[in-house]
């Protein structure tokens, strides 16, 4: 009856570390996911980028896609990010885990600056 009882908990101990070992790696996997979104250039242009190994990478990748015409830069890592703008320049922007959320956010926080808001860019990283 020991016996079964000390097998049962080294049994469970196991699963609780292996489970924990393989929660350890899968956030690993995603910690060195960065990405941007370059903003605010002429005509609301845009560029993205997605699962670079650094932020400082994504965001050159970002301002590359943009054709070197967006003069601001977020950055987010493991999440998505979604960029508003309005015609007059106005502009907001959101970090969120779902990418609806991110959008609708950052539709919110461009209109606190002004009216016709639309989202003009964004993009999720793998989480």
């Amino acid at each position: 009856m020991i016996r079964t009882a000390t097998r049962t908990a080294a049994r469970t101990a196991l699963a609780a570390l292996a489970a924990a070992l393989l929660a350890t790696a899968a956030d690993a996997q995603t910690a060195n996911k960065w990405g941007a979104i370059a903003f605010g250039g002429p005509d609301r242009k845009a560029g993205t980028a997605v699962d670079y190994p650094s932020a400082s990478e994504a965001r050159q990748a970002a301002l590359d896609a943009c054709g070197g015409a967006c003069p601001q830069t977020i950055v987010f890592v493991a999440n998505c990010a979604a960029v508003a703008e309005n015609p007059s320049g106005a502009s907001g922007w959101a970090k969120n885990r779902w990418r609806d959320r991110a959008r609708s956010r950052a539709l919110s926080a461009c209109a606190q600056r002004g009216p016709a808001c639309t989202v003009t860019a964004w993009a999720c990283t793998t989480h």
